[in-house]
Protein backbone atom coordinates (compact mmCIF):
# COMPACT_ATOMS: atom_id res chain seq x y z
CA UNK A 1 0.00 0.00 0.00
CA UNK A 2 1.40 3.33 -1.22
CA UNK A 3 1.99 5.76 2.03
CA UNK A 4 -0.40 8.57 1.26
CA UNK A 5 -2.98 5.85 0.98
CA UNK A 6 -1.96 4.47 4.53
CA UNK A 7 -1.62 7.62 6.13
CA UNK A 8 -5.47 8.67 4.32
CA UNK A 9 -6.82 5.53 5.49
CA UNK A 10 -5.39 5.87 8.89
CA UNK A 11 -7.08 9.04 9.59
CA UNK A 12 -9.99 8.02 8.71
CA UNK A 13 -9.95 5.03 10.93
CA UNK A 14 -8.97 7.07 13.42
CA UNK A 15 -11.63 10.03 13.23
CA UNK A 16 -14.19 7.20 12.72
CA UNK A 17 -13.40 5.73 15.98
CA UNK A 18 -13.21 9.19 18.03
CA UNK A 19 -16.80 10.40 16.32
CA UNK A 20 -17.74 6.78 18.10
CA UNK A 21 -15.93 7.37 21.29
CA UNK A 22 -17.72 11.21 21.23
CA UNK A 23 -20.97 9.46 20.58
CA UNK A 24 -20.72 7.10 23.43
CA UNK A 25 -20.14 10.27 25.65
CA UNK A 26 -16.41 8.89 26.69
CA UNK A 27 -16.16 8.18 30.18
CA UNK A 28 -13.95 5.40 31.92
CA UNK A 29 -15.87 2.51 30.63
CA UNK A 30 -13.91 -0.58 28.57
CA UNK A 31 -15.06 0.33 24.88
CA UNK A 32 -15.20 4.15 24.60
CA UNK A 33 -11.60 4.05 26.23
CA UNK A 34 -10.65 1.19 23.93
CA UNK A 35 -11.98 3.12 21.26
CA UNK A 36 -10.21 6.54 22.25
CA UNK A 37 -6.43 4.78 22.28
CA UNK A 38 -6.69 2.95 18.88
CA UNK A 39 -8.09 5.82 17.17
CA UNK A 40 -4.87 8.15 18.69
CA UNK A 41 -2.49 5.53 17.75
CA UNK A 42 -4.08 5.42 14.04
CA UNK A 43 -4.49 9.29 14.13
CA UNK A 44 -0.49 9.45 15.25
CA UNK A 45 0.40 6.83 12.58
CA UNK A 46 -0.83 8.73 9.92
CA UNK A 47 0.51 12.25 10.83
CA UNK A 48 3.91 9.56 11.11
CA UNK A 49 3.53 8.22 7.59
CA UNK A 50 2.50 11.57 5.78
CA UNK A 51 5.44 13.29 7.76
CA UNK A 52 8.12 11.17 6.73
CA UNK A 53 6.32 11.43 2.52
CA UNK A 54 7.75 14.87 3.07
CA UNK A 55 11.45 13.69 3.12
CA UNK A 56 12.19 13.02 -0.81
CA UNK A 57 15.79 11.77 -0.19
CA UNK A 58 16.66 8.24 0.76
CA UNK A 59 17.91 9.26 4.53
CA UNK A 60 16.19 6.56 6.24
CA UNK A 61 17.07 8.40 9.77
CA UNK A 62 15.70 11.57 8.09
CA UNK A 63 12.19 9.84 7.32
CA UNK A 64 12.55 8.45 11.14
CA UNK A 65 13.02 11.70 12.38
CA UNK A 66 10.96 13.62 10.37
CA UNK A 67 7.62 10.23 11.00
CA UNK A 68 8.45 11.18 14.20
CA UNK A 69 8.16 14.67 14.83
CA UNK A 70 5.34 14.85 12.84
CA UNK A 71 3.50 12.35 15.04
CA UNK A 72 4.80 14.35 18.32
CA UNK A 73 3.28 17.53 16.73
CA UNK A 74 0.00 15.81 16.24
CA UNK A 75 0.21 14.91 19.84
CA UNK A 76 0.61 18.20 21.03
CA UNK A 77 -1.90 20.14 19.07
CA UNK A 78 -4.54 17.69 19.96
CA UNK A 79 -3.42 18.22 23.75
CA UNK A 80 -2.69 21.39 24.09
CA UNK A 81 -6.38 22.45 24.58
CA UNK A 82 -8.01 19.88 25.91
CA UNK A 83 -10.43 20.83 28.11
CA UNK A 84 -12.41 18.89 31.50
CA UNK A 85 -14.92 17.49 29.74
CA UNK A 86 -13.03 16.19 26.78
CA UNK A 87 -15.82 13.90 24.77
CA UNK A 88 -17.14 16.26 22.20
CA UNK A 89 -13.43 17.77 21.83
CA UNK A 90 -12.16 14.04 20.79
CA UNK A 91 -14.99 14.33 18.41
CA UNK A 92 -14.39 17.69 16.79
CA UNK A 93 -10.39 15.85 16.35
CA UNK A 94 -12.24 12.61 14.90
CA UNK A 95 -14.14 14.99 12.63
CA UNK A 96 -11.41 16.34 11.13
CA UNK A 97 -9.07 13.95 10.79
CA UNK A 98 -11.81 11.59 8.98
CA UNK A 99 -12.51 14.37 6.72
CA UNK A 100 -9.23 14.88 5.52
CA UNK A 101 -8.82 11.25 5.23
CA UNK A 102 -11.64 10.87 3.37
CA UNK A 103 -10.52 13.67 1.13
CA UNK A 104 -7.26 12.46 0.61
CA UNK A 105 -8.85 9.13 -0.47
CA UNK A 106 -11.50 10.73 -2.40
CA UNK A 107 -8.60 12.23 -4.07
CA UNK A 108 -5.77 9.20 -5.26
CA UNK A 109 -9.02 7.26 -5.83
CA UNK A 110 -8.96 7.97 -9.70
CA UNK A 111 -5.15 7.76 -10.06
CA UNK A 112 -2.90 5.20 -11.31
CA UNK A 113 0.43 4.08 -9.71
CA UNK A 114 2.36 4.64 -12.62
CA UNK A 115 0.95 8.09 -14.14
CA UNK A 116 2.98 11.12 -12.94
CA UNK A 117 1.10 14.06 -11.62
CA UNK A 118 -0.23 16.93 -13.59
CA UNK A 119 0.19 20.75 -13.03
CA UNK A 120 3.05 22.91 -13.28
CA UNK A 121 4.88 21.77 -10.44
CA UNK A 122 4.32 18.34 -10.97
CA UNK A 123 8.28 16.55 -10.64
Amino acid sequence: MPPAKLAASAALLGGVLWILHALLGGGSDPLPSTLHFVGLAAILLAAAVFGSTLVKSDAVAMRVFVAFASGLLVLSMIEAFRPADTAWYDGFWGVVAALLGGIALLRQRGRTPGRPAAGAHAR
